[in-house]
């Protein structure tokens, strides 16, 4: 094999970055009008003043990345295993951005004009965009090796309404991506805490639990947005603070 090649040994990819290289020796990427990053954008535009109340809300609004539409398309499904039709409403930026039907079933795909690469160890894996959604499709979940793969991969969603046309917008979010590192999540096995720990530690837990379920039911229902922002300012109802709490992504 020839070489180098990015993650080669001297060549690895620089920690919290992702890279996007182009399809072709001088071709633009497009990047910066495709991707958008979700950190600092704490809003979206259905919530009322209340979800903001909520920090795992907000938080989560701010995770990963999102890939924007940029072009106008309607897209449609009969249903079962027929591909959706996706009609271009203008071809602008088709050199920029293609969306067609991608493996039936009403899979529609996204191919943009660049690869990513992660460093060594960091896949990405796609997502619905958090807390925004184009009524009548989802974003499907992918995991992809990208400090290895040496091309391109689509982002796609699929189509969940059959016989109704679906409007995408240029700037619309088509979907999104988070970096994890390889075999973090499959360590994790959920079991009953019973296993590992005594009755004192769980009377502990529990009794917590419930005082925090009491004053959500009384107290906190006379303060502003019938929140005690107990979890948002990282304390329990001793006043005892979290050791480790993030308010903001930063």
């Amino acid at each position: 094999m020839t070489g180098p090649y990015l993650n080669d040994k001297g060549y690895e990819v620089p920690d919290n970055k992702i890279l996007a290289v182009p399809h072709s020796f001088g071709a633009e990427t497009f990047v910066d009008e495709v991707i958008t990053p979700l950190k600092g954008v704490p809003k979206r535009d259905w919530f009322d003043p209340h979800a903001y109340y909520c920090l795992p809300l907000t938080v989560g609004n701010q995770y990963g990345f999102v890939i924007n539409s940029l072009l106008d398309v309607e897209i449609s499904w009969t249903d079962g295993k027929d591909d959706a039709v996706v009609k271009n409403l203008n071809e602008d930026n088709l050199h920029k951005q293609t969306i067609k039907s991608g493996f039936g079933s009403g899979i529609v795909t996204v191919q943009n004009r660049f690869a990513l690469k992660t460093p060594p160890g960091i896949n990405i894996m796609t997502i619905q965009p958090p807390n925004m959604y184009i009524p009548g499709c989802v974003a499907l979940t992918g995991v992809i090796e990208c400090d290895n793969i040496r091309r391109d991969f689509t982002f796609n969603f699929k189509v969940t309404t059959p016989d109704t046309t679906i409007v995408i917008n240029k700037g619309d979010p088509l979907g999104a991506f988070i970096p994890i590192p390889r075999y973090f999540v499959d360590k994790f096995e959920v079991e009953n805490a019973s296993h590992y720990f005594g009755p004192e530690v769980l009377y502990n837990e529990i009794s917590e639990s419930d005082n925090l379920s009491k004053e959500r039911n009384t107290t906190d229902k006379e303060k502003t947005h019938q929140s005690g922002r107990r979890y948002f300012n990282g304390e329990h109802t001793d006043r005892s603070k979290y050791p480790d709490h993030q308010k903001r992504v930063k």
